[in-house]
């Protein structure tokens, strides 16, 4: 991954552990007590992102004690870099306070705090390790000497289940599905389409663009005729990393695919610059690679209605990571109104390195985007909820104007569209 859309902020820390695992566990029958007699166990986790984006959960089963169950709850602190760790379990019962806290250099984290054991005063600490590996390790260890000495009593091995890809190639929700960790720059392209032109411009466009692309390492994310626009054709792509970029659309546009359809597309097409080059503001609130349209099966089906909303964020420091925070309950509601979340964007700010294709530097942005099943819960709950939440954000004092809310309706071949449950 490109520098500029790694982890800069310590909100993708914990970008390796979402999803499944299988654990293999090992921990002393005894603690603080000088033994040297560990005991194997087997167990499962999953791993999932909080809605705010500013933290995760993840649930820890294992029968080595019946009908166990444990959970994590992390939280981020944009304003510190620092993580929160809490830890509950059905065993104990409750959260157990106060947490440990700490942050990751490189690829090891280190999280401290305060607990009891046996009724006297220790200090735990939880080790991240081998992070960037296919089998992460996770550590537990007791200090009772205020930190001079530690006894690691618990040690877990992760490693994915063999069909933890397989099992979510065509389910929602999507949070097991391909991200925009494997596609982490992205172009939100809105198209300007001479007056007549635009559904004659998109079937074009379908016909040959999203296998292009993709053949070429690029990803379309999907593609829209924008309501209460006639003249608006609106697509998002995704590259994997900011050279790739340069490298797919120089092999596209000086290709024998553009060169063929070029002269048909450019006839129609007023202007391509109102771009806006983005990348997740976690991990977890990338765009999903949703399944490629049935082309025999998915004709003429219902297909849903994506939403977008564009905040223009005023410079400075950490001002789009409070931002973020700050909308993490409006953001909610719109689930509550009835949408599916897709993802959490913001402003890349990088060169261009393909100055044919320029792209907007007014940022930083953050962009928001849903979608829902009907036109009925777009126009019965969500544009209200959302006009309320536009009101609320704008009273950040973080923004350097109204929102812009975008109504979008797939084309017939967007990836981007309503999936059954």
């Amino acid at each position: 991954m490109n520098d500029s859309v790694s982890n800069v902020t310590g909100l993708h820390d914990f970008d390796f552990f979402m999803g499944r695992w299988n654990v293999h566990g090992r921990r002393l029958r005894e603690r603080l007590k000088g033994s040297h007699e560990w005991i194997e166990l087997e167990a499962t986790a999953v791993a999932r992102p909080l809605p705010s984006g500013f933290g995760n959960e993840d649930e820890f089963h294992t029968d080595f004690w019946p009908g166990f169950v444990g959970m994590s709850f992390r939280f981020f602190d944009p304003r510190t870099r620092q993580w929160s760790i809490y830890w509950s379990d059905n065993r104990q019962g409750g959260g157990h306070l106060p947490p440990v806290v700490g942050s990751f250099s490189g690829d090891v984290g280190i999280f401290e705090g305060p607990d009891t054991f046996e009724g006297r005063p220790i200090i735990v600490r939880y080790t991240w390790s081998r992070v960037a590996t296919p089998s992460p390790r996770w550590e537990q260890a007791f200090s009772e000497d205020g930190g001079k000495t530690w006894e690691t009593n618990w040690v877990n091995d992760f490693t994915r289940p063999a069909d933890a890809i397989q099992s979510a190639a065509r389910r929602w929700p999507v949070e097991e599905l391909s991200r925009s960790r494997d596609f982490p720059v992205i172009e939100l392209r809105r198209y300007t389409i001479k007056d007549g032109e635009r559904e004659h411009f998109a079937r074009y466009f379908d016909a040959y663009s999203p296998e292009a692309f993709q053949q070429m390492g690029a990803i379309m994310f999907g593609q829209f005729l924008e309501r209460g626009n006639a003249s608006t054709f609106t697509w998002l792509r995704g590259f994997r990393d900011t050279d790739a970029r340069a490298t797919v659309n120089a092999a596209f546009y000086y290709g024998p695919v553009w060169k063929e359809h070029k002269t048909t597309m450019n006839d129609r097409l007023i202007d391509h610059t109102k771009v806006l080059l983005l990348r997740p503001l976690a991990p977890e609130t990338g765009l999903p690679v949703l399944p490629a349209v049935d082309a025999v099966h998915e004709v003429d089906t219902a297909r849903g209605v994506v939403v977008a909303q564009i905040f223009a964020i005023k410079p400075g420091a950490n001002n789009v990571e409070t931002f973020a925070a700050a909308a993490a309950e409006t953001f909610t509601g719109y689930r509550a109104a009835g949408v599916r979340p897709l993802g959490v964007l913001t402003t890349l700010d990088v060169p261009n390195n393909f100055p044919q294709l320029p792209f907007r530097t007014d940022g930083p942005h953050v962009v928001w985007l849903g979608v829902v099943e009907s036109n009925a819960i777009l126009d019965a709950r969500l544009s209200t909820v959302a006009s309320r939440g536009a009101a609320v954000l704008e009273r950040t004092e973080l923004l350097r104007g109204s929102p812009e809310w975008i109504v979008l309706d797939p084309t017939p071949r967007s990836r981007l569209r309503w999936l059954p449950d």
